[in-house]
């Protein structure tokens, strides 16, 4: 699968086990923004810089106690360079709007949403580098597309408690229209991407001084269409897990997941590697200053099965990458208003080639900083 054509695609799923809604009308409005910058400086043999700025901007609207409906889009910028070379793209993304509706004290809840295309989903050859390095999964930009046209989703979800845990189980349908991937003088390619079916049951409890919390999901793709190459993504599962606790006065929180992609197959024909991606993160709550001082320690690893090309005398081989982050987040609160600054610094090793085709590793630097920001009524 082409990751600048399919990322992992955002689907409208209610929360599992979802708490009972506090708001009840328009004037319990929310807004959320959080403005970043993420860079990575990628070394030799790649020796590239790759960075981008992302304001994303997210509004949620209450109409009384059973019913809300959000609206999302941001703006954001991606810059490659490469010696003199340079590949950009900048803009609006695409909008996403979605509807909760809530039923028997979150017992059953229904949701429905709209992808409307406002960013560009074609891209022009100059850009095609800067939209492509974004898609990345392990390197996890902000904004991983720019656009990917008119698309629907609909899911239900339903969660009851059972003794001391929460139990919830939902299902979701995402079905996109075509788009031109690609902007190109003299040249018209269609896609199509296949619907996605999606899965997911979890499970919640409080425990004596925090909650712990565990998340399986399952999602099947259809075959997508590439100008009438049809070829298969590959289904992938989902684990995650969260557990805060407090030690010491000091507020811990351990969160983990793992996405393993099961082979496919490229629109040339040839098949397509499965491969894995595995994250922790470590966050330590600190009450200092008169508020709360979060160091954190983040660790990814991607590990990719490469199967050799049709006809080719290559045998199948296995490629892995790593990275590690180190953050400090802090808070900063008043009346209706709360703003969370953050930094981390990033090293690792990423799986490439040489000049002549020979797996190495390419050891890599990143830099983040970001300001979330939650204005409420």
């Amino acid at each position: 699968m082409s990751p600048n054509m399919r990322r992992f695609l955002p689907l409208v799923l209610a929360a599992v086990a979802a708490p009972a809604l506090s708001a009840q009308s328009v004037f319990d409005s929310e807004l959320r923004l959080a403005p970043q910058f993420l860079t990575y400086q990628i070394k030799s043999p790649s020796n590239e810089t790759i960075s981008e700025l992302a304001i994303p901007a997210y509004v949620s609207i209450p109409f009384g106690p059973s019913f809300t409906m959000d609206v999302g889009t941001a703006f954001a910028r991606a810059r490659v360079s490469n010696g003199t070379a340079v590949s950009e793209i900048s803009g609006l993304t695409d909008t996403q709007i979605r509807g909760n509706l809530t039923l028997g004290s979150d017992f059953l809840i229904l949701t429905a949403g709209l992808n409307l295309p406002t960013g560009q989903s074609s891209v022009t050859l100059d850009q095609i580098t800067a939209a492509g390095r974004i898609g990345n999964d392990f390197l996890a930009f902000p904004i991983s597309n720019m656009g990917t046209g008119v698309a629907a989703t609909a899911g239900v979800a339903v969660a009851q408690p059972l003794g001391d845990w929460n139990v919830g189980f939902g299902g979701a349908l995402r079905k996109s229209q075509a788009y031109d991937p690609f902007s190109i003088p003299g040249q018209t390619l269609k896609f199509t991407p296949g619907n996605e079916y999606r899965v997911r049951v979890g499970l919640d409890r409080a425990t004596n001084s925090g909650r712990v919390s565990f998340g399986l999901t399952y999602s099947a793709f259809a075959n997508d269409d590439a100008g009438g190459s049809i070829y298969s993504t590959g289904n992938r599962i989902i684990g995650q897990t969260v557990l805060t606790s407090q030690i010491a006065g000091a507020d811990v929180t351990f969160a983990g997941y793992d996405v393993f992609r099961q082979a496919g197959q490229y629109a040339s024909g040839d098949p397509a590697g499965r491969e894995n991606i595995a994250n922790g993160y470590l966050g330590l709550g600190l009450k200092m200053f008169g508020t709360i001082v979060e160091p954190s320690f983040e660790a990814r690893h991607w590990l990719q099965n490469v199967v050799a090309s049709t006809g080719s005398s290559l045998p199948d081989r296995s490629q892995y990458s790593a990275l590690g982050t180190v953050g400090l987040r802090t808070r900063l609160e008043a009346v209706g208003f709360a703003a969370y600054p953050s930094v981390g610094y990033t090293f690792g090793q990423l799986a490439t080639l040489d000049a002549i085709n020979n797996p190495v590793h390419a050891l890599f630097t990143g830099f983040r900083a970001q300001l979330a920001i939650r204005v409420s009524q």
